[in-house]
């Protein structure tokens, strides 16, 4: 059974820091599924259920640095994310296979139907979509605490105050978030069109890079995403975009499976997470893609 996501993740998850503008993977996956358009193969491929096979097939969405990349130059995915997942399939004894979903929405409908292992895409488990979404996966104890975050141009006359940005800084921009994710919750609770002024609206996109593109492009004010990857966008920006203030929602990430575990992998994960936080393992991570 999962752990409540009432439960606080490791202290060390608990920080925050600008991720590097070029990353360097530090795991190999040994295996890569092609897909396109939102449909996958996933388990099918490898025999059916991956408990009697030798793989574990880990759905991620790709990119949201610094939990899951993907190197076109060494056809690698890396990570926090796929670090874990390496870590996963090890204490399972079975072989990692990344399944990089072009749709976020579609890879939660996904594992929740076991089409693959698990999900490992820096998951909100916490709070109102945690709740919804654990209606129909289950999810490991949690394991990183994380904010929203608001990503501007480099120039921009928006800037929050430390205490958080609010409804009043954000009511008339032209926001993207990503559909299916804890942004799009928060912008879909507090920016209704009922508050939205001067010409103000939010716009969900499938995947992070094509409203950031959009972002560069002058077409978005702003782009809400959670914080970390706000702080690696920018850092790899070459200064042309910048984080003008955080939103508040002390989410918490987890890894997340079929529902009901019927793999009953859930003991294993869990006790990943917790041996990677008590031998160091973890806060090495986090020096890492957070440094």
């Amino acid at each position: 059974m999962a752990q409540s996501a009432a439960s606080s993740p490791p202290v060390e998850a608990v920080r925050r820091g600008v991720s590097r503008g070029v990353f360097v993977a530090v795991v190999v996956i040994v295996a890569i599924i092609a897909a396109a358009g939102g449909i996958f193969a996933g388990k099918a491929l490898y025999g059916g259920s991956s408990s009697k096979t030798q793989y574990l097939v880990v759905g991620t969405n790709v990119p949201f640095p610094p939990f899951e990349s993907y190197n076109s130059s060494t056809n690698s995915y890396y990570g926090l994310d796929i670090n874990f997942s390496h870590y996963i399939a090890t204490a399972l004894g079975r072989t990692l296979v990344i399944d990089n979903y072009e749709d976020f929405t579609t890879l939660l409908v996904d594992v929740g139907h076991g089409v693959v292992d698990m999900a490992a895409s820096a998951i909100t488990e916490s709070g109102s979509i945690g709740a919804a979404r654990n209606a129909t996966m289950t999810f490991s104890i949690p394991y990183y605490d994380a904010n929203q975050a608001v990503l501007v141009k480099n120039g921009s006359s928006l800037h929050c105050p430390s205490t958080g940005c609010t409804v009043a800084n954000l009511s008339s921009l032209k926001i993207g978030v990503q559909t299916g994710t804890s942004s799009q919750a928060w912008t879909s609770a507090y920016l209704t069109p009922a508050n939205e002024t001067g010409g103000g609206a939010v716009t969900a996109y499938a995947t992070v890079d094509t409203e950031v593109t959009l972002l560069l492009a002058g077409t978005l004010d702003a782009v809400i995403i959670d914080y970390g990857p706000a702080l690696s966008y920018a850092s790899a920006s070459s200064g042309q975009l910048v984080v003008a203030g955080e939103i508040f929602t002390n989410e918490l990430y987890g890894f997340a499976v079929q529902h009901g575990d019927p793999e009953h992998i859930l003991t294993v994960i869990d006790y990943v997470i917790n041996q990677c936080v008590a031998n160091g393992t973890y806060n090495a991570w986090l020096k890492y893609w957070f440094p």
